[in-house]
């Protein structure tokens, strides 16, 4: 015992890291599966430490042969999630992609006011609609382009990270593990590859800027000329893409402070690199302005949020530090940016103050276990499946808990894996494999501090840190231990652990049944951006078909508000038909429904044009099934309407 505790020692960084990592920990076990949670992170815990024993002893053959198995299997899981399991995209994606969509097709007209409240959304626009018009000269549509772009970059990112694993651990178990955490959760088949968004490549970024400092001073000169222009451009689209990277700086000056301090500045070869990373941020900003231009957008002032609006949410108690419509809507009823800043302004402080030291304190804490939760990583920024296959219907509850716990569970185990590395690390600041597993450490810390103390926050935000910590777990020399593998008990353990986890599953889904999807197509530009309804003529209609591939008991279709219209639900098959009820900008049907095909139709029963929620695009199929209106089928039209079994 003595012996263990005089290893643990770590450093300042290290600490503060631990802590967080701890509180994320502890987020990510709570809710209604907690005890199923801790003991499915306990157990992988315990097989990962029992097995690395023996899988750092396998011979290089059968590593390579695991590894080229398991990226087909993940790569033919991945296409078929993507032509069997696509899920309606909405938010902040959705709109991206739709403004993509309609560039690509040539239009630069900006129709909403989405992306004058947030412009830095337009650079992520404009290389996704450069992508798009590339696809459209393959033939591809925007569903297939869009697709592809996500899993090459998603595929990329993976290979990357197992190279980078490889290259600085050398360790079989660790290579094996990190394959594990991409290829057997849900981690290569939800959020990354089903919704493109600024995460994934923020992601990769971090991780080639990392990777390019640690292996700096072993490379040549050739090779610092191909490495510092990929760091160079590497930095200058992800500072366009995801202006928050500016995190890196102050982690950066950190760095250098430590160095300098400890005498290690100049061997430590940092400075092209900082320089290269310094110009690349430079560049951001003429760039910016230049694709602005190229994209035909001009800011409106009465519009535009300042910076001190996400930080306002941020402070916002009764969303917990989230997105706060209330906010949201306050902000859009204030004439321009500076009346917003005024109000902000004036705001944060007595928010402050109404909170105390004690509540400020907790809110923080409440933030950083949001940040780092994991648990509803298959609804991040989609409103469910499209239309799933019937089997998955018939298997929705353990299906969507094993989702939940196999990913919460591992990034648990990952978690602590990182906190056992941090415990026993002797930074030496002369390698610089080591020194830039101390930027990562506190580019991490970065990322955590901005969206606890000072930004609002959302799960998936956390997500950036996954990279960084994967450094930091490859690039802290593993303590040697000295023992005879065996593969006997460790397999036996690693059966029995599954069964168990399976077995619980199983069970606790029949308890705690949750709300599934059975079909839906919910991608809109939203009414809070001013999107334009389409307008239906006096006693004229339209219809869209929908199949159900299992048993529902609710239908919603949105309309707009102060809309009189008539909805009816037809079942195809059996002729029969079933009136939905007003309620708002929707229009519900509670009632239960059988599996088969379905049509919506709406009608205009007044003597005055209504308007309907339609989402149209130009090469984006929205839906399985076209709309037809006025007697013509609309491929890239559709309703927005959710169908569910609830509970």
């Amino acid at each position: 015992m003595i012996i263990i505790i005089s290893k643990v020692r770590p450093t300042f960084f290290s600490i503060v890291l631990i802590i967080s990592l701890l509180i994320g920990v502890w987020g990510n076990l709570q809710g209604y599966a907690g005890w199923l949670t801790f003991v499915s992170s306990a157990l992988v815990v315990f097989n990962s430490v029992f097995l690395a024993r023996s899988l750092n002893r396998i011979p290089r053959q059968l590593l390579r042969f695991i590894l080229i198995s398991g990226l087909i299997i993940m790569l033919l899981g991945q296409l078929f999630v993507l032509t069997k399991m696509p899920v309606t995209v909405f938010h902040d994606p959705y709109r991206v992609l739709a403004q993509a969509d309609r560039m690509a097709a040539g239009n630069h007209t900006w129709n909403t006011t989405y992306f004058w409240r947030n412009s830095n959304n337009i650079t992520i626009t404009y290389f996704i609609a450069v992508w798009l018009r590339l696809g459209q000269f393959f033939g591809m549509n925007t569903n297939i382009a869009i697709h592809l772009f996500s899993l090459l970059m998603l595929d990329s990112f993976i290979l990357l990270l197992l190279h980078t694993v490889w290259q600085l651990s050398h360790r079989e178990s660790l290579l094996l593990g990190a394959l594990s955490f991409a290829v057997l959760t849900p981690f290569a088949y939800t959020y990354y590859l089903q919704v493109f968004y600024s995460d994934l490549p923020i992601m990769l970024a971090l991780l080639i800027i990392i990777r390019t400092i640690m292996n700096w001073p072993a490379r040549s000169h050739r090779h610092h000329l191909i490495a510092g222009s990929g760091l160079l451009v590497t930095v200058l689209l992800a500072g366009l893409i995801k202006p928050n990277l500016i995190v890196l700086l102050p982690a950066l000056a950190l760095v250098v402070f430590v160095l300098w301090h400890q005498h290690a500045l100049t061997q430590s070869q940092l400075v092209v690199p900082i320089v290269l990373i310094l110009l690349g941020f430079g560049l951001t900003v003429p760039a910016t302005h230049g694709i602005q231009r190229l994209s035909d957008f001009e800011p409106k002032a009465e519009y535009q949020l300042p910076i001190t609006h996400w930080m306002l949410m941020g402070l916002n108690a009764s969303e917990k530090g989230m997105f706060a419509p209330a906010d949201a809507s306050k902000a859009a009823s204030l004439p321009d940016e500076a009346a917003r800043q005024s109000y902000n302004l004036k705001e944060i402080p007595k928010r402050i103050r109404q909170l105390g030291v004690g509540g400020v304190t907790k809110l923080w804490l409440t933030k950083l276990e949001i940040l780092l939760d994991t648990h509803d990583v298959q609804t991040w920024y989609n409103g469910g499946f499209r239309n799933a296959p019937s089997w998955y219907h018939n298997n929705a509850q353990p299906l969507q808990l094993l989702t939940r716990i196999s990913y919460t569970a591992a990034t648990i185990a990952f978690l602590v894996a990182v906190i056992g590395r941090l415990l026993t690390w002797r930074p030496d600041y002369t390698d610089s494999v080591q020194v830039g597993t101390l930027l990562a450490i506190i580019t991490a810390l970065g990322y955590l501090a901005f969206h606890t103390l000072v930004w609002e926050t959302e799960p998936r935000y956390g997500q950036v840190v996954v990279p960084l910590l994967w450094l930091v777990l490859a690039g802290i020399p593993a303590q040697k231990r000295v023992s005879q593998s065996n593969w006997v008990l460790p397999s036996v353990s690693l059966v029995l652990s599954f069964s168990v986890i399976v077995g619980w599953i199983g069970m606790l889904a029949q308890q705690h049944p949750q709300t599934t999807v059975i079909a839906a197509q919910r991608s809109q530009l939203s009414e809070q951006y001013q999107a334009r309804p389409l307008a239906l003529p006096p006693r004229a209609s339209m219809s869209q078909e929908v199949e159900l591939r299992g048993n529902a008991n609710y239908f919603s279709v949105q309309v707009y508000p102060q809309s009189t219209v008539s909805v009816i639900l037809e079942n195809t098959d059996t002729q029969t038909q079933y009136r939905f009820k007003y309620a708002g900008p929707v229009y519900r049907l509670k009632q239960q429904l059988i599996p088969g095909h379905y049509r919506i139709v709406v009608s205009n029963i007044t003597r005055e044009s209504q308007v309907v929620d339609v989402v149209s695009t130009y090469h984006y199929y929205l839906a399985d099934q076209p709309l037809i209106l006025n007697g013509q089928k609309h491929a890239t039209y559709s309703l927005i309407y959710t169908v569910m079994e609830t509970h």
